[in-house]
Formats: structure tokens, C-alpha cells, sequence
């Protein structure tokens, strides 16, 4: 057991491009014991412990990316634990986001995704991932949270190693962590001089982006953040924006592809306007190989998974465990015939973004953005794939599609 926890971790990252040997993995780990317990690590598959790990306040992530994220992006909340810093910063984040700011988001990623789409339609070709699902969050960044960045190129690869660093190098591979610092040194004067040029244009115009209003909220009661405060704060959420939004549409994409019966379904979908059955058909696929088939937690006192049944568990203080959302969503204690694609399983069901403390602060936003990218793919005729998903490491590079040009 010590060797498979050893295999995982120092594998993963290689095999996220193979869905297929991490479902086999989490199910037999599964089928073995639900709480894996071996030599300071831990891996849990089973539905009900993931939900426990990852809700408990007994598991903690500030010993797992704090530093890092001091490093590069600045300290952020979703690397912090409970307590008065979290509250504060995520509380003063939280205040700036809109309900109409759903409908921004979908506005921004539906035009995007159309003007790509139709831009490739004489051609019969695209890259589904550099020339679609990472412009798609680029585009948001960019526009609703109003960091343009020097070029896309220089955008994308802040984002990519940055966020690499942080949340992927399990392997504390030194090549990932110079290209993240390098990053960090031109992204962080970039923002800093950004939010220096947006409080001149604050006295000039009625500008409204995430930025702006994070810099507005300095002159309200109670005060906001300070400069560096915002830098730290719209830098941590940019950096999990574009490659994790990229990564989940390829993915979808990718086994929306592979499955003729789910393609039709998501297509019927999108072309009859049903909006309810195309999100679902897309958080479906998404179950086959979700983005983060992995959250790591560390445990911070002694806990007992499972308790009072007869998996029990004792999980040592210290411990870092690997929470398989991916196991998790297979787990037929809690998913109903988790080897049937079904587009009408209920949201409980779904682990893509976490839960408790730290579940994705994008979720929202992700909700519209992925299904508005698919919506938008499938409008071309016989779509079809040209081969596998390329990875530049944990990432989507690319992705070829063919289709009939009309």
C-alpha cells in the first residue's frame, strides 16, 4: 500500500492525461480500504470521506500552499485557514461580486466562444484548447476582472506556471518553480502599476471591472484592502482562472467526443435551448475526467474518518492526504450506476470544485462559462475528434478537432 500512495503522487501529474489509470486506481483503492493510511500519506476515495476531508476544519491546506503562494501570487485566502484573516479577506472579496455579474461572465465567454468558432468554420480544422477553451478565460480575466496583461502570451504563461507551482508541483520539480518565480517577478510590479493607472482613471470615468471595484472599496466604510492587498488578492484569482476553466472544457469536450449517445444528447441540448440539460450533459462528461481528480489536504490533528461505521479510520496528525474527488465521484454508495453517463444526475453528485472553506471561488462563473464554450463547439457539423489531448504537464495544450467546413 505504501508503494501505491508513493506510484500516485509521484505519478500524477503524468497521469492526468490518462483518465482511464486514475479511475483505475481510485476504484481499486476504493474496493481495498476507502481511507488509504501509509507512512505520513493518505488517500481517500471513497464519497463520503472526500465530502469529510474536505468540510472538516481538522483538514487544512496553509501547510500545503501558503508559502508558495507568498512566493509568487501573494498570500490569498484559499490558502489560508479558518480564522480572522480568512474571514476578512474572503468576506472583503466576496462583497465586489454582483448577481449580474453571471450574466457578464456568460456574455463575455458566449462571444468569445462564437467569435472563435465561426473564425474556424471556413477552415474544417481548430485547436479546441490554444485556439478556444484558454482564450475563453483569458477573455474573462481580462475583461470582467480587468487585468489585460502586456499580450496573451505573456498572460497565459503568468497564469500557467504560477499556478503550476502552487496547487501541481507534488514532485517539487525545480525547473517549475524557477519559471513560476520568474513569472511572479514580472507579474507582480504589473499589477501594482495596473492598479496605479486604474485609481487615476477612477477620477476620470465611471469604469466598471473586478479590479475597479476592489480599488472603490478603499473609500468605503471600514476600508478595504491597501494596494498590495488588491495585488495579492486579484493576482490569487486570476491565477486559478484560466488554466483550470481551459482544462475543464477540453476535458469535456474531449469525452463528450468519445461518446457518440452523450455528444447527441449535449447537442440536442444546445441546439433545442436547454440550457439545464446541456450544463448537465457537460458536468457529466466532466465526471470522466475532471480537472482536479485530486485535492491534497493536510491533517492538522489526529481525526477519524468514517466514524462509527466499520471503515473507521484513524488519519495521524500530519498526515498529508490525497482527496480523489475523482474516486469519489464513482463510488456507488453515493452514485447511483456511476458507469452510466447520465445527464440528469443530481448537483450532490459532483465534486468538480470542492467544498467547504476552499471550494472554488469560480464556481459561479464556471457554471455559465463551460456550457456557453461547449454550446458554441458543438454548432460545428460533424465535429469529430484528430487524436488525443496534448499536455504541456497537468495542462491542456492542445486539441485537435475536425469538422465540415460550411
Amino acid at each position: 500500500m505504501a508503494e501505491f500512495i508513493e506510484r500516485l503522487e509521484s505519478q500524477l501529474v503524468g497521469w492526468l492525461g490518462s483518465p482511464s489509470i486514475l479511475r483505475g486506481l481510485f476504484d481499486e483503492a476504493r474496493a481495498v480500504d476507502p481511507v488509504l493510511v501509509v507512512g505520513g500519506r493518505a488517500l481517500v476515495s471513497s464519497f463520503a470521506g472526500v465530502t469529510e476531508v474536505l468540510t472538516d476544519p481538522s483538514f487544512g491546506v496553509k501547510e500545503i500552499y501558503a508559502a508558495r503562494m507568498e512566493r509568487t501570487s501573494g498570500a490569498f485566502f484559499l490558502g489560508m485557514d479558518a480564522g480572522p484573516a480568512y474571514d476578512r479577506e474572503a468576506s472583503l472579496v466576496r462583497q465586489v461580486v454582483r448577481p449580474a455579474d453571471i450574466g457578464t461572465v456568460r456574455s463575455i465567454a458566449r462571444a468569445t466562444a462564437w467569435d472563435l468558432v465561426d473564425a474556424a468554420r471556413p477552415v474544417g480544422t481548430m485547436d479546441a484548447v490554444a485556439g478556444f477553451s484558454r482564450i475563453i478565460p483569458t477573455r474573462i480575466v481580462q475583461q470582467f476582472f480587468g487585468v489585460p496583461g502586456p499580450s496573451d502570451a505573456d498572460l497565459m504563461r503568468w497564469m500557467r506556471t504560477i499556478f503550476w507551482e502552487i496547487f501541481l508541483n507534488l514532485t517539487n520539480d525545480a525547473a517549475v518553480a524557477v519559471a513560476a518565480d520568474a513569472s511572479s517577478h514580472e507579474l507582480s510590479p504589473y499589477l501594482m502599476g495596473l492598479i496605479e493607472a486604474r485609481k487615476a482613471d477612477r477620477l476620470k470615468g465611471s469604469r466598471d471591472d473586478f479590479l475597479c471595484r476592489l480599488i472603490d472599496q478603499q473609500k468605503q466604510p471600514g476600508g478595504g484592502f491597501d494596494d498590495d492587498g488588491i495585488r495579492r488578492n486579484i493576482g490569487g484569482i486570476i491565477v486559478g482562472a484560466v488554466d483550470t476553466q481551459s482544462k475543464a472544457i477540453a476535458h469535456a469536450l474531449e469525452q463528450l467526443l468519445k461518446r457518440p449517445a452523450a455528444l447527441e444528447i449535449a447537442r440536442t441540448a444546445a441546439c433545442e435551448g436547454n440550457d439545464v440539460l446541456l450544463r448537465g450533459a457537460v458536468f457529466e462528461a466532466l465526471r470522466y475526467n475532471p480537472m482536479n481528480p485530486v485535492l491534497p489536504r493536510f491533517c492538522q490533528r489526529d481525526h477519524v474518518l468514517d466514524h462509527g461505521t466499520g471503515r473507521a479510520k484513524k488519519v495521524p496528525q500530519g498526515t498529508l492526504v490525497f482527496a480523489s474527488t475523482f474516486g469519489a465521484m464513482f463510488d456507488d454508495a453515493k452514485v447511483e450506476a456511476p458507469g452510466e453517463f447520465r445527464a440528469d444526475r443530481p448537483s450532490d453528485n459532483y465534486l468538480h470544485f470542492g467544498l467547504g472553506l476552499h471550494r472554488c471561488f469560480g464556481e459561479r462563473f464556471n457554471d455559465v462559462v463551460l456550457p456557453e464554450a461547449i454550446k458554441a463547439i458543438l454548432s460545428l457539423p460533424e465535429l469529430r475528434l484528430e487524436g488525443a489531448i496534448q499536455y504541456d504537464g497537468p495542462f491542456p495544450e492542445h486539441l485537435a478537432v475536425r469538422f465540415d467546413p460550411r
